[in-house]
């Protein structure tokens, strides 16, 4: 039955308004087929429309219409005077153009939809129990669709600025969001499904801003209600979070100039316990986490422009990754790329111009560490680890260094002798444009690489100003050091075989040039090489070939030659140049032979 007057307070309401009705060419229809309904519709504008149909029991809605032109229609239990009980809806239309869809079709249900400015559109939908929804639209030509259909659902969402979108929809239970828009031409999608128990917080300052928030799993966060989860505070900046699997958080913050992007995809299936942070301040940044397995976490910091991090964490076999990546500066580029099991990287970039890629552990991978910084310019940095148990460090001060610290591979086999384990590699540059390369294969191994001053570079034979490969497929027990404190240095050192270690330091005037290569068998510590050379110009060779050998060179001088070559067992030799423009040749091809060479006393 449609009714234009109520035997209760709305009748009061009503009649107070027919006055309005007849004079500014306003509307209002109230249909009530259930019990006990309460509907007050006031209209003090003109040529409004108000459409209240109540079924069930003790519904209330209250239509207040201030403006010109607003249609408000408030829909409660479909109109069929169903068992659906309790639910409370109140519009308030004090703008122009307005218009206001409020649909409750189960239990004590709340909506409260506020518009005050003009040519406003909000579409709410409550087919859940105890929902309480809330829109307000205090700027010009917004859109919001708000749709809960579980239960125990709480939304908001504000629109101050003008042309703004919002699409909400919260199919599970227990689920908090809040949007907030107070720029111009900001898009929010933001759908809240799967077991429930979600929070998101998405607030929108600036202008041109897109927002995408996918929920599924249960308990995830983007946001809190104490605290928004995607916070845009410039223009032109676009968030996307899809978080699928439990127990998940994930923040955005994107301020500063503009163009800034941001993407977190959190857990799979079997995802579990995951956290993602992501902070931009400046223009055009880029920065993407996606996390799968169990017990994640990764952070990434960008000020300054045009700076790019990628952290992509565990496969379906992933546990416990850790990533963080900080960049102060412009464009600079940083990846971090987890598998296997508890890893950690850190990368931290201050400058303009530098990268930093880590690869950690594939199929096989375990307990991995990993430590990139770049104060400076136009660094390059790459780690690469698999097998098992490694950790691997670059330290670059200064502009144009590349550093390269690749670590064992896995292992593909029950009698493959080349799978990585127990290694450790640090490279420190403090110049520039220094390069250096720490490569090992097999097991237990350490590379250590320093180059205190400036272009220590490859040259002819040489690929990189310091080089170390450690250990084939026999590899063991490998130790590898090279101190480079000058400019203009070249060293390769090159280890098959067990127990081997080698040392070089050049220092002085620079331009010196080491080869150390060692290959064969042994007891622990033998076939030692040892290199110290501390004037300019200087040339060492050393070859070993057997086992129990030791060779020792120090050049102190200038333009001196040392050329060693061992090759049987038990075989030591010592050479020492303390002047200018000597030369000294040893080759011992047989057993337990013995020999010292002094030049220049």
């Amino acid at each position: 039955m449609t009714r234009f007057w109520l035997a209760s307070a709305s009748a009061l309401a009503m009649t107070a308004a027919a006055p309005a009705l007849a004079q500014d060419r306003n509307t209002s229809t109230v249909t009530q087929p259930g019990n006990t309904a309460s509907a007050t519709v006031g209209q003090s504008g003109s040529d409004g429309v108000s459409t209240v149909t109540q079924g069930g029991n003790n519904n209330s809605a209250t239509v207040s219409q201030s403006g010109s032109g607003n249609v408000s229609t408030v829909t409660q239990d479909n109109g069929t005077g169903s068992p659906d009980d309790s639910n409370a809806a109140t519009v308030t239309q004090s703008g122009s153009r307005n218009s206001s869809l409020v649909r409750q079709v189960n239990d004590f249900a709340i909506a409260t939809v506020t518009q005050s400015d003009e040519n406003n559109d909000s579409d709410v939908l409550q087919s859940g129990d105890l929902d309480i929804a809330a829109v307000t639209q205090s700027g010009a030509r917004n859109e919001s669709d708000l749709s809960q259909t579980g239960n125990l659902n709480n939304a908001t969402v504000a629109q101050g600025g003008d042309d703004n979108t919002s699409s909400l929809l919260q199919s599970s239970g227990l689920n908090q969001a809040i949007v907030t828009q107070n720029g111009n031409s900001n898009e929010s999608l933001l759908t809240q499904a799967g077991v429930g128990a979600h929070d998101a917080n998405v607030l929108q300052t600036g202008d041109d801003n897109r927002s995408d928030i996918i929920q599924l799993g249960a308990s995830n966060d983007a946001g809190t209600t104490a605290g928004a989860g995607v916070i845009q505070l410039s223009d032109d900046n676009e968030a996307v979070i899809r978080q699928a699997g439990g127990l998940q958080s994930a923040f955005v913050e994107q301020k500063g100039d503009a163009d800034n992007f941001a993407s977190i995809d959190q857990g799979a299936a079997v995802g579990n316990n995951h956290d993602a942070e992501i902070r931009q301040d400046g223009f055009e940044n880029t920065a993407t986490v996606r996390q799968r397995g169990t017990a994640q976490g990764a952070i990434s910091t960008q000020i300054g422009d045009l700076n790019a991090a990628s952290i992509d964490q565990g496969a379906a076999s992933g546990i416990n990754h850790d990533a963080s990546i900080l960049q102060d500066g412009s464009g600079n580029t940083a990846t971090v790329l987890q598998r296997g099991t508890i890893q950690t990287a850190n990368t931290a970039q201050i400058g303009n111009g530098n990268t930093a890629d880590i690869d950690q552990g594939a199929a096989l991978g375990n307990g991995q560490d990993a430590m990139v910084f770049q104060e400076g310019n136009d660094n390059d940095s790459d780690i690469v680890q698999r097998g098992a148990n490694q950790s691997g460090s670059t330290n670059q001060t200064g502009n144009g260094n590349y550093a390269l610290v690749d670590q064992g591979r896995e292992r593909t086999s029950l009698f493959d002798t080349g799978f990585g384990e127990n290694q450790f590699a640090s490279v420190d540059q403090s110049g520039d444009n220094n390069t250096a390369e720490a490569r090992q294969l097999g097991e237990n191994q350490s590379a250590t690489i320093e180059q205190i001053g400036s272009n220590n570079v490859g040259f002819g034979s040489f690929v990189r100003g310091a080089q170390i490969i450690q250990g084939g497929n026999t590899g063991s027990f490998n130790e590898a050091s090279i101190i480079q404190i000058s400019d203009g240095n070249r060293a390769l050192t090159d280890q098959q075989g067990t127990s081997l270690s080698a040392n070089v330091t050049q220092s002085g005037d620079g331009r010196n040039t080491s080869t150390v290569t060692q290959t064969g068998t042994g007891g622990a510590a033998l076939l030692n090489a040892d290199v110290l050379q501390g004037g300019a110009d200087n040339i060492s060779t050393i070859n070993q070939s057997g086992t129990n050998q030791t060779s020792g060179v120090t050049q102190l001088g200038e333009d001196n030659l040392s050329d060693i070559i061992q090759t049987g067992s038990g075989h030591t030799a010592t050479v020492t140049q303390s002047s200018d423009l000597n030369q000294s040749f040893i080759n011992q091809a047989g057993t337990g032979h013995a020999a010292t060479v002094t030049q220049g006393l």
